[in-house]
This record gives structure tokens, sequence and C-alpha cells, in this order.
């Protein structure tokens, strides 16, 4: 234990290294974006490490004049301190809580072995303007910023982060200036371009800003014929790197095959129609994918592109799994035959091994894959921090979480995805004020409604459960919610209800899946554990991706003692 005050500007402890006077939190070399109380309660903390830190001394230097609310600030504070460290207070690794008397921080600490390496830099790509005006351009512009992203992300990945696609685009047609858009980000520099199309040729515009002093470090203006345009972006990408004048350029650089104008057209738009994440836009998405394919067999992107599209579609109901499993199976392994060194085609493919084939080693082994070749890559971290969830490995999850959110900040569906590893320890309070935050900010976002009800029910609150539920499905208009509504009236005492719902999914929907992992719920949400259990036997048959929620998820704690339900896990790899 330690016992002498600390007084280096920097200290480490387990993964994670605190700069006092930049006032960072880094895990690993990434940053983590931490408010100041949470902050400050950990420099004070980090002054007397294994000592404790009384509650009126913390009042004192951090809430001087306030003393109605300090305990609900105080507790506020400690609780987003321990998510940020992926820490508990039941088994607690670095913030200990002594009872009536304060906090202690347990983990040895110790000054940086070394001066630390190079700081890794962060660059925000912000959508680029379609100066043509015409909307159905639009695509153009916006696929032309996610395959920057996408490049700039490989351009050298331990020096350079750069944001994801979903929380730049936020600043489309932005009023902000630069440096607001900066700080919000958490970003070094920031590349800002516009690009008009004129029939066979595009011109586009690049520039590269510095945050702090807002200056130009560089800029270009390239005007190619359209099947330059792959071209275009490894010149962009080569000339920021020597902008930045950090040895970000790779001694290798992969070399370019040439792609036909029309499929890269094509992939463009499919990557924007996948961006909008709905049923009818997934549909776009394929048919755009193919179109490219057939026009030019060899782009490996578009059949990564088709992969996560069926991952999804399936998600929605309009594929079985037994579709979507093997079409997206064969994109992905065309995708990586055709071009090895891509980690979108790693991430798809980690995505099939993980939902469809569960063979859990082989889809951590993409997933890392597809981390390695781009740690920018934002949905690698978040699928694998979903995979590792399930898994039950809730610390590491929460470290991959927390990468996905450093690179994408304002993505709704990353900050939602935090809430999972509290759901899966039982800690419902919290998940549900984790939810109810994001909420707030944007109160139709459907994915946090119907997560948000889960985390009620499993609480036992059932009204809010059932007027969540009833919300989300409301606001969505699709079928894909009644299950989860039918459980919470069948939990809530209103069969009735519920078995109407449950006759109308299993007859009234044709053409359409219905996982029946999602009847099962329904059937133990009415006491019916055998027809359950029925039910979740069948999942096993489909190769329902709900299957990989078998283990951890607080729903089926009702089920877990009954045998033929072991036998269900073991028959999906996990262990009883």
């Amino acid at each position: 234990m330690n016992d002498l005050k600390i007084s280096p500007q920097r200290v480490c402890f387990g993964a994670f290294e605190v700069d006092l006077e930049a006032r960072e939190l880094r895990k690993q070399g990434f940053r983590i974006r931490v408010e100041e109380k949470p902050f400050q309660v950990l420099e004070l903390l980090l002054e007397s490490p294994g000592r404790v830190v009384a509650r009126k001394t913390l009042r004192d230097k951090l809430w001087p004049d306030t003393y109605v609310g300090f305990e609900h600030s105080l507790n506020t504070a400690v609780n987003k301190l321990r998510d940020l460290l992926g820490d508990s207070a039941q088994n607690p690794r670095f913030v200990e809580t002594i009872p009536r008397r304060g906090y202690r921080f347990i983990a040895p600490v110790q000054k940086p072995a070394s001066e630390p390496a190079a700081k890794k830099l962060m660059l925000a790509v912000l959508p680029f303007e379609n100066l043509g005006g015409e909307s159905n351009q639009e695509f153009f512009a916006e696929g032309l910023t996610e395959e920057m992203i996408s490049q700039l992300g490989q351009l050298n990945p331990k020096r350079l982060g750069v944001i994801a696609r979903t929380s730049a685009s936020q600043y489309k047609r932005t009023k902000k200036s630069v440096g607001e858009i900066a700080r919000e980000l958490n970003v070094d520099y920031v590349l800002e371009g516009c690009v008009r199309r004129e029939e066979s040729r595009v011109r586009i515009t690049a520039q590269l800003i510095g945050a702090a002093d807002q200056a130009h470090l560089w800029s270009a203006n390239y005007d190619r014929e359209l099947g330059d345009i792959l071209r275009v972006q490894q010149n962009v990408s080569n000339q920021i790197g020597r902008a930045l004048a950090v040895e970000l350029l790779p001694e290798h650089r992969a070399v370019r095959r040439s792609v036909d104008p029309a499929a890269q057209e094509a992939y463009l738009r499919g990557r924007f129609y996948w961006g909008q994440l709905s049923e009818d836009s997934l549909n776009r998405a394929v048919a755009c994918f193919e179109s490219a394919i057939s026009l030019d067999p060899g782009l490996a992107g578009a059949y990564s592109g088709i992969a996560d599209c069926c991952n999804l579609l399936c998600w929605f109901g309009v594929l079985t799994p037994g579709e979507a499993g093997p079409k997206a199976a064969a994109a992905a392994d065309r995708a990586l035959k055709l071009d090895d060194s891509r980690a979108e085609a790693h991430a798809s493919f980690g995505l099939v091994r993980y939902w469809y084939d569960w063979d859990w080693q082989s889809a951590e082994r993409e997933f890392q894959r597809a981390i390695e070749l781009n740690p920018s890559y934002a949905d690698a971290h978040l699928w694998y921090g979903g995979f590792l969830r399930c898994m039950g490995r809730l610390e590491e999850a929460e470290e991959e979480t927390a990468r996905a959110r450093e690179l994408d900040p304002l993505s709704l569906i990353v900050n939602m995805n935090a809430a999972g590893p509290l759901y899966f320890r039982r800690q419902f309070d919290r998940a549900i004020e984790h939810l109810r935050a994001i909420l707030e900010r944007e109160p139709q976002f459907i994915p946090a409604l119907f997560n948000l009800g889960y985390a009620y029910l499993t609480a036992g609150k059932h009204n809010e459960a059932v007027a969540t539920f009833e919300k989300a499905v409301e606001l969505s208009g699709t079928r894909q919610g009644l299950p989860p509504l039918a459980h919470a009236y069948a939990v809530a005492g209103r069969t009735e209800e519920a078995r109407d719902i449950l006759a109308k999914l299993k007859t009234g929907f044709p053409g359409r899946y219905v996982a029946s992992p999602l009847l099962a719920l329904i059937h133990l949400g009415l006491g019916e554990r055998e027809q359950a259990i029925e039910f979740l036997e069948k999942g096993v048959d489909e190769r329902s991706c709900w299957m990989v929620f078998l283990k951890m998820d607080p729903v089926y704690d009702p089920l877990r003692s009954h045998p033929r339900f072991r036998t269900i896990l073991e028959r999906v790899g996990f262990s009883s």
C-alpha cells in the first residue's frame, strides 16, 4: 500500500496514466474524455494514495459552497470516475469506499518509467461540402468523406487517430468555428473541404487546420477525372502526413488499383445509404454495392458493405439468419480475398463469426485484426466491445467502448453501449441513469428507449418499462418492437394484451422473420417456462443472433436453473 504523498505531474496506475498538469487521463495511450469534477476527485485521491480522503475534505475543496445536494454531487462524480476506470464499488480495483468516512485509492501508484511516447494526435475530417448543389449528388461528398476517414485512419495508427464519421457528420453545414468543433471533439487538427462534381470530372479542395491557433497548415486543389478519386484520397492523406511533420507516413505504401469510375460512384452511393441505417436504406445500399461489383468485381469495399447490410437486415427481420449468415459470410470472405489489409472486411467477418457461427475464437481474432489494421475504426471497437460483453469479459468490454467513444464521441449508438456492462452487472439504476441522460439529449433515439425499457423491466419497474416500450413502438412504427412490449405487458400482469401480440407475431406477419428468442421472452413473462425453453431451442436451430446474449443478459435469470437451459448454453458454445 502506498503511504506517501504523490507530487509528480504525471502518475501511472494499472493501464492508466494521469497528466495532472495537462489535466488528461489516458488508457494505453488513448485519451479519455473526463468531466472536471470526476477528474478533481481523482486528483485528490492521487495526492494520498492508500490513505482515506474524508468526505469533509472533498466537500471543502471541491464543493465549498454546497451543503444541500453535496452527497448526490459527490456520489455522481465518484460513479462517473469508476465508469471511466472500469471500476466497481462492490469489487474495487482503484477507488474503495470507506463507509461513513470517505474514499481511498488502493491501486499502486507510480511515476512513469520513462518519458511518454510522442502524443497521439487526433484529427477530425469534417463533411466535405457539396458545391454542386444537386441533392442527388450529396452521396458523393458524404462517401468521399467516409473514405477519407478510412484512408487517414490507416495512415499511421500509432501516431494519428481519426474521429469516426458518425460524430464528424453532425457538423455538416454547421456555423461553429473550427476552434469550437476541435474542443467538442477533443482533436488537435481539423480537415475540411469541398467537392464539385461535373459529369466525369471532380474538383476537390481540402485544407488542414491546427486547432490550437487555427493556422492553415496545408491546402490543395485537385481537378481530376472521376476514375482518379482513390489517387486523390491517397494524395490528400500523404500530404497531411507531411504537414503534421511527425513521421506519420508509413515506409511502405500500398499500391492502389485503378477503379472503374461508375463502380466507385455506385460504391459511394451505397455507403451513403448504409449510413442512414433504416430498412429501406439498407436495401438500397445492397443494390448499390451489387451494382458496383457488377461493374468492378475486384472492389473489396463493396463486398464488405454487403456483409454489413445483411447483418443488419437480419436484425430488422427482413432476412432470416439462414439467409443473412451465409450471404454475409460469403461477401466478407470475398472482400478479404481481394484485400486482406482492409479493416472493414475483417470487422464484417468477425460479426458473422460472432452472430451466426458462434465461433468465439475466430470472431475475436477478426475483430482484433481489424483494430490492428485501423485503430481509428470506431465500429470495430464497438462490435468487439459488444462481443466481450456477451462473453462476460466486462472490464475489457468497457475498455473497447471507451476507445469507440474517444473516436466517435457524439455517436448515440456508441454512447448507448456504455450502459451495457452496467446492465450485465445488474447495476440497473446506473444503467437507467446513463440511458436517460442519452434520451434527454435525443428523446426519440429508439435503440436507447428499448434498452431503457429492458433496464426498467429487469429492475422491477414494470410500469416504467411498459411506458418506455410503448413509446419506442409508437416512434419506430415497426413490428420489431412488439416482442419486448409484449414481454413487458406479461411481466406487468397485462396478460391479455401480451397474448394478443404473441398470437399476431406467430401468425400475422408472413414473409417477416420474428426471432424465436424474442417469442421465448414473452412466454417467460407469462410464466410459461417450458414454452420459453422450446423457443430458445428453436433459436439454436435458427442460428438466431439473439442467442449470443444468453450467457449474460439478466432477462434470462429466471431460467438459469433449468437443466434444458444449461444444455442450450452449451449448444451455443457457452459453458453452463
